[in-house]
């Protein structure tokens, strides 16, 4: 069942709690706690975009729990490599540091677009 893949997807990313993947989605706890648990009858298509654009989660495995769980686009898997890393690299920072490189990267983001 998704809500399990879910579970899964969290785990695999090296996230020991909801209320921290919850936070590096943005969404709120409780938001992603129901879905976790299965206590929706439906996943809304923007949690599951979001998972897919943010993690490269493949919508299929996610839907159906077929195939593999992350898309490898063709000539992308030293930038999924670098994802996973990456990723990896931050969950071992404090919490308080992670705040603070989650919002440099967000100010970052900012500038860019208005520039």
């Amino acid at each position: 069942m998704i809500f399990q893949r879910i579970k899964e997807l969290r785990e695999k990313l090296g996230f020991s709690r909801q209320d921290e993947f919850a936070k590096a989605i943005d969404i709120s706890f409780r938001t992603y706690q129901t879905y976790e648990q299965g206590q929706v009858k439906v996943i809304p298509h923007t949690f599951i975009e979001k998972l897919n654009k943010q993690y490269n989660v493949s919508f299929q495995w996610l839907l159906t729990g077929n195939g593999s769980m992350f898309e490898n686009e063709v000539g992308d898997k030293e930038n999924i490599s670098f994802k996973d890393e990456l990723i990896n690299d931050i969950q071992k920072l404090s919490p308080k540091r992670q705040e603070y490189y989650y919002h440099k990267i967000k100010a970052d983001l900012i500038e860019d677009e208005l520039n």
